[in-house]
């Protein structure tokens, strides 16, 4: 009972921690100048990732309703085979980066599709979509150049922010954003590790942070931005 208890408070914690997360991100981003826009859906492909916690996020922050939409838009595409399935996460990467390790190859090619959440070009869950969608920007419209033009320091700070919404459910499911919501509809995948018997066909396990990857050149322009991730997210390093 005390071990039930403890789980729940921790994974309660790390959702609210995460909705900090993203008001966090949505403010360091507004200093930018994108062109992204309303029914501007081109990066909005059936290609995203996420983290279990995020999947958390999405059914506790929506109601039966909602939920049981997302659940007939994604079984409508539950035997779609091409989509990107990571092989590493974002803090693997870091990781194999430390040790001179070379990056896996992974395929990914926006071709195999659009989101199944999409309606009339517009997210059906806009509020609540994870961070592996709220990444997706560009300060020229993707349509004319046909790929996502981004600056530099703002690229470093999305990839930060990856590592730490990973770090946040470390132990947790990586994987496929349309595989995780499919396992979800009768499964809560919120700060745990899968045993073996229910782990999920191409995902894998969320990371700790070894490093932030960081160039030189933006370590005192995000220095701020990162002494505030660490705030957000000390309390529930101690649980």
């Amino acid at each position: 009972m005390v071990k039930t208890m403890t789980y729940i408070a921790k994974r309660n914690n790390a959702v609210n921690t995460l909705e900090g997360i993203y008001a966090l991100f949505d403010t360091a981003m507004a200093a930018f100048p994108f062109a992204c826009a309303e029914q501007c859906s081109d990066c909005c492909t059936c290609n995203v990732t996420a983290t279990g916690l995020e999947i958390a996020y999405i059914q506790d922050r929506l109601d039966a309703g909602a939920l049981d939409d997302i659940r007939v838009r994604v079984a409508a595409r539950a035997g779609q085979t091409q989509r990107f399935r990571p092989f590493q996460t974002t803090n693997g990467f870091a990781q194999a980066c430390m040790e001179g390790r070379d990056a896996d190859e992974e395929e990914n090619d926006p071709s195999w599709g659009n989101c199944p959440l999409l309606e009339d070009g517009i997210c059906s869950i806009y509020p609540v979509r994870p961070l592996g969608c709220r990444v997706m920007m560009s300060t020229t419209p993707c349509r004319q150049t046909g790929q996502a033009d981004m600056p530099l320091l703002a690229l470093t700070i999305t990839t930060v922010f990856m590592q730490f919404v990973e770090h946040l459910d470390a132990g947790g499911v990586y994987g496929s954003f349309l595989d995780l919501l499919e396992y979800a509809g009768k499964n809560d995948l919120g700060c745990k590790r899968l045993p073996e018997k229910d782990k999920i066909l191409g995902t894998t396990q969320n990371l700790k942070i070894p490093a932030l990857m960081i160039p030189p050149e933006h370590v005192e322009k995000t220095r701020n931005l990162v002494g505030s991730l660490r705030s957000l997210i000390q309390d529930n390093d101690s649980l």
